[in-house]
């Protein structure tokens, strides 16, 4: 029962959204407002008693106390009836069990919130608690607006909470940390559940009419890619397929093809490790180069869509719903892009491979930061402690003590309603960084036995599952998480990943230059991998990628890398 279902879900309620949209959406939002005085100086103190003694961090403020905070309302927000954005499941039981009375300052449109935020950070009418971005983070730790959480965190956080802050190496919570200093708690996430474009999915229908066999190389999957564009896999004698599709935003798209460059051990957007064991910037590395070749040639010969330039990620699911496509690098919840396929042509099979190299080893993998945002606490305000306790409540109904079928149905998702999101009205919320689930998956598929899979969502998989091979073929998604999910555990296993090695707010010089850097990238490998421009271009790229700014956030890159040692 995680919240792994921002990556296994989203796509289920609300059908052919892109990745993005579903990775950076804001917390949920709760209308209603209550001036900021209120809750300046909490009207109670804690029950809990005072001095040296360990505190107990399931305690209930007796009087109760109050915290305000802001939100975003999404297009697809709905509540269960009988509740609101401010009176629901998740405000009532923190005010009931623990004392906590949540107030909204205000509410707006996701799309509005971080101008909002902004503003009330310009202003300095913060609220007591808040969510926020890297750059928001930034801000607020510049003009020493926040709570420091060191403290409060290792007297209050659950055995877990700190186990679910370990997984990847920490990073997620280090992302909040100045130094030895903790100002922020994360929204975090499995590092390779929320990687982009991690697997090589592949039409193994058209693979036997065609009669082929599954790859074992990089170069196999040329070959298939070269059959699947010339050998009219769809049967209507006519050369509309395509081998491989990805989208324009390639190098950050859960559709994209970023896979595809980690077969050539290039790792564009990440900070990595040179040999000195200096951060130093993957797309501007002589292995990108040789990608970006390999990219041309394969464009040059007419096995990669013409039209990806023009086609964002919903584009590309039309595609692939069309019968028009038989090569994707996509994540482990591509299923549930193409359920659609089957209902249109009953005979499509998908399989993921591993990203494999040219030599047919197994590619490492380039992994996101698992942070989906950070929640804060405004300097001054009497209780710092309380978002602690408010994750650790979160943590206890979702994979904790209380993660039961009954409070899945009350806190998580509506069994009545299945589009009514009752996780995204909790204040303070975080994914679940394990991946249990899907091993769950794993075992219970391999087995035949559905009793294996105990949580609620690799119960809903597997369910799910059994509906699609028993005929229902708009469920045909959720039959590929296995075979996904145990290429990924072995990735893991083997240390095949790579993580991204800054995860720290962003250095001034980004802040100025990096979305200019971030354009004029994707602008010249697009143009290379188009042959609209010669693949020397990569050269100059490099080298004025240097000067605008690049020289110089890599040297901040690695000044705060020197603070997290």
């Amino acid at each position: 029962m995680k919240r792994n279902l921002l990556l296994l879900m989203c796509f289920v309620f609300v059908g052919s959204i892109l990745l993005t949209a579903c990775s950076k959406s804001n917390n949920s939002a709760s209308p209603g407002a209550s001036s900021s005085a209120a809750s300046s100086a909490p009207s109670s103190a804690s029950s809990e008693p005072s001095g040296e003694a360990t505190p107990d961090p399931s305690a209930k403020y007796d009087p109760p106390i109050t915290v305000t905070t802001v939100r975003a309302i999404t297009a697809d927000m709905k509540l269960p009836e009988g509740q609101t954005y401010e009176d629901n499941v998740w405000t009532r039981t923190l005010r009931d069990e623990y004392g906590i009375d949540t107030k909204v300052l205000w509410a707006v449109d996701s799309g509005q919130y971080d101008s909002k935020l902004n503003m009330s950070i310009a202003s300095g009418e913060l609220p007591d608690l808040m969510k926020v971005s890297p750059a928001q983070f930034k801000q607020l730790l510049e003009s020493d607006s926040l709570a420091d959480l060191t403290e409060v965190y290792e007297k209050y956080a659950s055995e877990e909470m700190k186990k679910q802050h370990a997984i990847g190496d920490g990073i997620a919570l280090k992302s909040g940390m100045v130094g030895d200093k903790l100002y922020a708690l994360p929204d975090a996430a499995s590092a390779i559940g929320g990687a982009p474009s991690t697997l090589i999915w592949i039409r193994t229908d058209w693979l036997k009419k065609l009669g082929l066999q599954e790859p074992k190389s990089l170069e196999d999957v040329f070959a298939i890619a070269r059959a699947f564009t010339k050998n009219d896999p769809d049967g209507n004698h006519k050369a509309d397929t395509t081998g491989i599709v990805f989208e324009k935003d390639f190098l950050g798209s859960a559709l994209g093809n970023r896979g595809l460059f980690n077969s050539f051990d290039a790792f564009p957007k990440s900070w990595i490790a040179d040999k000195t064991g200096n951060l130093v910037y993957g797309s501007i590395q002589p292995e990108v180069k040789t990608a970006l070749q390999a990219l041309q040639n394969l464009y040059k010969e007419g096995l990669i869509d013409k039209e990806f330039i023009v086609k964002d990620a919903g584009k590309v699911i039309e595609t692939l719903v069309a019968n028009k496509a038989g090569i994707a690098i996509g994540p482990h919840y591509f299923g549930q892009f193409i359920h659609q396929t089957k209902v249109k042509h009953p005979e499509v099979e998908w399989k993921p491979f591993p990203l494999m190299r040219l030599d047919g080893s197994q590619a490492k993998v380039s992994l996101n930061s698992p942070t989906l945002g950070q929640y804060v606490v405004r300097k001054g305000y009497s209780h710092p402690e309380v978002i602690v306790k408010m994750m650790n409540m979160a943590f206890d109904i979702t994979v904790g003590d209380r993660a039961t079928k009954e409070n899945y149905d009350k806190y998580m998702y509506d069994p009545k309603d299945g589009t009514i999101q009752i996780w995204k009205f909790a204040p303070v919320f975080s994914n679940d960084s394990t991946d249990v689930l899907f091993q769950q998956i794993i075992d219970a598929t391999d087995a035949n036995d559905p009793s294996l899979a105990t949580d609620a969502t690799a119960k809903l998989v597997i369910e799910n599952a059994k509906k699609a091979r028993d005929g229902e073929n708009s469920l045909y998604g959720w039959t590929l998480y296995s075979d996904a999910w145990k290429i990924y555990f072995d990735l893991m296993k083997k240390g095949l990943y790579v993580n991204n090695g800054f995860y720290g707010v962003p250095t001034p010089t980004m802040t100025d230059k990096q979305a200019t850097l971030d354009q004029l990238e994707l602008e010249t490998f697009s143009k290379i991998i188009m042959n609209a421009a010669p693949i020397d271009d990569f050269d100059k790229f490099v080298e004025n990628w240097k000067k605008l700014g690049g020289d110089q956030i890599t040297k901040e890159v690695n000044e705060w890398k020197q603070t997290m040692k």
